[in-house]
């Protein structure tokens, strides 16, 4: 368990007493965090340090929040969600009682250890229970992923497939080509709303993995952090996302093929289709001339 101190100095000795007594208790199981330099610096340092911690613990002492730096410490423990515990001194003024209106303050250290410690122990579980909701909300995107893939595979494929029966059925014509044409324009565009949708679950899954990695942090491991840096820097790892972005961008260049091959049968059947009537039209002029 990590706590971090705040108290003024002008009550660092009494602080100090009870900081002992309480860590007597704990059986030595508290580790103490605390800024006592006020540099120029020393807000960053305090919010670096309140970011590793589980609790805030301010000795409530002599007009203690009317101190501007106490005032910032407790402001930026509630921004930071922080629990927030009071140990009460025999210099506690009434005007510092009453501004712990919001949290707890303790007059014995005996009890204020059992709240620490039971807090710590349901925030752990409670941290462990969400870490699990996590990690099975990815694997169930993954699974959404993968059928996302088969359903725009066989999106594509079938109108690329229809397109061929709509040629065949009009017995490749000028008509039935400009079908297929129309069809396989339509398999390509698809193609696109394919990749974003696969990047989109990439983004949603990177959200996840930025959570997990949080919680991770609050509860003292880093595994999928570890794994990460383990399959980016020693395997040359390419994510999910990348190899399918990938392999639609090369299926997409199939479709752009077969969407070219029909634009040239198309500009040949309507230009046979034009030279033949214009053939007709010439035979027929000749044929009236000669009646």
């Amino acid at each position: 368990m990590k706590i971090f101190v705040c108290n003024r100095t002008i009550d660092s000795g009494a602080s100090s007493q009870a900081l002992d007594s309480l860590l007597s208790i704990s059986g030595e199981s508290i580790a103490i965090l605390r800024e006592s330099e006020h540099s120029d610096y020393w807000k960053d340092r305090v919010e670096s340090q309140l970011k590793e911690v589980d609790f805030v613990v301010f000795f409530v002492g002599h007009e203690t929040f009317k101190s501007d730096p106490m005032k910032w410490e407790y402001a930026k423990a509630k921004n930071l969600n922080k629990q927030v515990v009071g140990i009460k001194l025999n210099s506690a003024s009434e005007d510092s009682v009453l501004f712990c209106q919001g949290f707890p303050v303790f007059d014995d250290l005996e009890n204020c250890w059992g709240y620490l410690k039971k807090t710590y122990e349901e925030d752990r579980q409670l941290l462990l229970e969400q870490y699990k909701i996590m990690v099975g909300s990815t694997e169930k995107v993954t699974d959404q992923r993968m059928r996302v893939n088969n359903l725009f595979f066989t999106v594509t494929s079938s109108i690329l497939s229809i397109s061929l029966v709509v040629g065949k059925a009009f017995e490749f014509s000028v008509v039935g080509a400009i079908g297929m044409l129309l069809l396989s324009l339509m398999a390509f565009l698809v193609t696109f709303l394919w990749e974003k949708l696969v990047r989109s679950y990439g983004k949603l899954n990177t959200g996840k993995f930025t959570v997990i990695d949080q919680i991770e942090k609050q509860l003292r491991t880093n595994m999928f952090e570890h794994e990460w840096q383990v399959l980016k820097q020693d395997v040359g790892y390419e994510s999910n996302t990348e190899t399918e972005a990938k392999v639609v961008r090369r299926f997409r260049w199939f479709v752009l093929v077969v969407v070219v091959i029909e634009l040239i049968y198309t500009l040949s059947q309507v230009e046979w289709s034009f030279l033949s009537a214009l053939t007709d039209w010439a035979l027929c002029i000749t044929q009236g001339q000669g009646n």
